[in-house]
């Protein structure tokens, strides 16, 4: 397996599907209505908490639920009670947890050192059920701008699918649709703030039409359902790029393309994307990277030691699994950006397929270990801008850059992981800290480049 980004890229988990991953239960994710619960209902907030309650995808041994006859309908049927939120911030609507609506900022934005936002009053317009969605011309400035800026770059080897067959796919498939709108919309984000009125709309009913959809997937077989669903997934992971805490979503979603795939290939479905199972991407960038020096050695040791200062914390299984493979991806850059390269994949790799439980806790906003961890990772991704920045430069064309400065990317997320570390474990986060500070001297201190 291996890996996906946006801006700051990395690459998308490469599948061997067959006998490799007899335990991988992707039924166990459609079976609880809660699994991309949190992501949420347009209007209202549930009273799910934190980072702690998302719930992905589910691996175990044989219990398929698509099956279903193991589990007691009546717990199905049981739902938590919450009180509907018709104007809560975009944040909580995202989390489902019940906005107090207060201004300029709301408590669980207060809390988390997030922007907080409400969507404009006028914005929220209640369509009748089954009516043909309706497009504005901001929605076809939304499109052309994917179209021509902001297509994703994985798999690798697929921009004229991204910019054909897709468009044509979201014509018939309104989650696809609005999934590229609101990734479009964050784009143009960069210089016009006020869009995320129609970046987070768009989000949240790609994102709520598609769990109803993700729900039905063994009744839908068809080629066009299973390919538009994964693009949806696509979108939504990387839109997720410019959401400050949208880790957690970036990783859930990129589980969610495993999922359907999954599905697909069981159903002997063709993919409208190539390159995307097996050693194909690598094969694609190889000579790219092993034409690489490696990074100064000075930024390699820095994060070696402060990786290797987290050690002690690690006790639960997840953990010390987790601190191996960034020591691991931090070591190769001494010799081989490649290796590097390839661990950073295996890394993906590893937590696309771990299980329900290890997920959640590796997801967990509370647990200062994983913090810790997740800061390294993200920092040592910055390090690596040259490693990772060259799956844009095999794009036979590369979309035309935007005018202004370089998007943050993931360096958002490095931020607010930064913020969430306690004043008894900040000690341990120096590195990320100045990586941190590096990049808001000089968002391309360490090699990232502009790539559209």
């Amino acid at each position: 397996m291996d890996p996906t980004d946006f801006n700051q890229p990395t690459t998308i988990p490469f599948l061997t599907l067959g006998s490799g991953n007899v335990d991988f239960d992707y039924g166990a994710y459609l079976l609880d209505d809660e699994d991309l619960g949190y992501l949420g209902d347009v209007g209202s907030s549930g009273s799910t908490s934190d980072m702690n309650k998302l719930a992905p995808i589910s691996v175990s041994p044989t219990t398929s639920a698509m099956a279903g006859s193991n589990s007691d309908p009546k717990a199905k049927l049981e739902r938590r009670g919450h009180t509907k939120s018709r104007r809560g911030c975009y944040n909580c609507k995202r989390r489902r947890v019940k906005c107090q609506e207060t201004r300029p900022s709301c408590g669980h934005c207060t809390k988390t050192g997030l922007k907080c936002e409400y969507p404009l009053v006028s914005q929220i317009v209640h369509q009748p059920q089954h009516q043909i969605p309706l497009f504005s011309l901001q929605d076809m400035r939304f499109f052309q701008h994917f179209l021509l800026t902001c297509s994703p770059h994985q798999p690798l080897g697929n921009d004229s699918v991204w910019t054909h067959d897709v468009p044509c796919l979201s014509q018939n498939h309104e989650y696809l649709m609005h999934a590229i709108l609101g990734l479009a919309a964050s784009d143009l984000m960069v210089h016009d703030p006020s869009l995320v009125t129609f970046a987070m709309a768009h989000r949240l009913k790609a994102i709520k039409a598609i769990k109803k959809t993700l729900s039905d997937v063994p009744k839908a077989d068809t080629f066009e359902e299973g390919n538009a669903m994964m693009a949806t997934c696509y979108a939504l992971m990387f839109q997720s790029v410019m959401l400050d805490d949208g880790m957690a979503e970036f990783m859930t979603f990129c589980r969610g393309i495993i999922i359907v795939a999954i599905q697909m290939y069981c159903k002997g479905a063709k993919f409208i994307f190539s390159n995307f199972i097996g050693d194909d991407q690598l094969a694609i960038i190889q000579p790219l990277l092993e034409s690489l020096s490696p990074i100064p050695r000075d930024w390699t040791d820095v994060a070696v030691a402060s990786i290797a200062a987290l050690k002690p914390l690690c006790k639960q299984q997840v953990e010390i699994e987790y601190h191996q493979l960034i020591t691991n991806i931090a070591s190769a850059l001494y010799n081989s950006s490649f290796l590097a390269y390839q661990l950073l994949c295996k890394h993906y790799g590893w937590w696309m397929q771990i299980s329900h439980d290890d997920f959640q806790s590796l997801i967990d906003g509370e647990n200062q270990v994983m913090l810790l961890l997740a800061s390294h990772w993200i920092a040592l991704k910055q390090i690596m801008a040259t490693i990772t920045g060259v799956e844009h430069k095999q794009r036979a064309k590369r979309p035309k850059p935007k005018d202004g400065d370089l998007d943050l990317g993931m360096v958002r997320w490095l931020k607010h992981l930064n913020r969430q570390v306690d004043a008894e474990h900040q000690r341990y986060n120096q590195w990320p800290l100045w990586v941190e500070a590096q990049l808001d001297i000089d968002l391309g201190y360490f090699g990232k480049e502009l790539h559209h």
